[in-house]
């Protein structure tokens, strides 16, 4: 079961490669995690009447990859990158701003932020509260996940600036590791996701990332092979001995060609 998992997770299953492909050339996100059926647009209309729409109980997963979830549980672990994205100061936000216009703006940076991240190869994992979680999968982001998920974090930062002036401030967070990435749950509630140290890592620094700030753990960097990182400072990380060595992006920063 597990080798079969392993085989979709990293590309190897070429019929997935081949759907994600098909599906890819029609608009619009928000899609299926696995697959790639578009929601919404016109691309939503014509996956809906294939049978490809959501899910009532997973609104991220299409109707025939959520049956396959449920019918074969279980997963794999494999390498990949995470990003947490997370607003700085939100409750403090609340309560300066009505109801409503918090609402507007979370709802904003949402979208923004799932467009970045989607452009990017990743996809959104779950939103929490006022942040969200993304996923770099290789058979998804392809083998330099980890450079995706640094570009998709620079850019999440990058398209939620213009809400900057109504107070919504954002900061983020990468790590590259092992995770155990599959269906978790059972019937009616399976959700595809990722678990493990790396994905508890890559939340920890999202909530410690200043505002405007990607803290990019210094394993992801090198895995990047992006070469000498501008700056590299070291954090405490609850419940390790040891700090870790990240790398502090803004907005405006330039991803360079990885080296070889």
């Amino acid at each position: 079961m597990s080798d079969a998992w392993r085989s979709m997770l990293t590309g190897e299953d070429l019929g997935l490669l081949r759907l994600r492909r098909l599906w890819r050339r029609v608009p619009a996100a928000p899609r299926c995690k696995v697959c790639a059926a578009p929601f919404h647009g016109a691309g939503g209309v014509v996956a809906r009447v294939v049978g490809f729409g959501p899910t009532r109980d997973n609104a991220l997963l299409c109707k025939p990859c959520f049956g396959r979830l449920a019918k074969t549980p279980g997963g794999a672990e494999v390498e990949i990158s995470v990003l947490f994205a997370d607003v700085r100061g939100s409750t403090a936000l609340a309560e300066r701003v009505p109801a409503a216009e918090f609402r507007t703006l979370l709802q904003a940076y949402y979208h923004l932020a799932s467009a970045a991240i989607d452009e990017n190869g990743g996809i959104v994992d779950k939103f929490l509260g006022d942040g969200v979680m993304a996923l770099f999968i290789p058979v998804i982001a392809g083998e330099n996940h980890a450079r995706r998920a640094i570009e998709a974090g620079t850019a999440v930062l990058g398209a939620v600036e213009g809400l900057a002036a109504k107070g919504l401030l954002v900061g983020a967070g990468v790590h590259a590791g092992e995770a155990f990435v599959g269906a978790i749950g059972g019937g009616d509630r399976v959700d595809f996701t990722a678990l493990g140290d790396s994905v508890n890592v890559a939340a920890r620094l999202g909530a410690l990332a200043g505002p405007r700030e990607l803290l990019v753990s210094r394993i992801a960097w090198d895995g990047a092979g992006l070469g000498e990182p501008p700056a590299v400072r070291e954090v405490a990380i609850s419940g390790r001995t040891d700090g870790l060595a990240v790398v502090p992006l803004t907005p405006g920063a330039v991803i360079s060609q990885p080296t070889d």
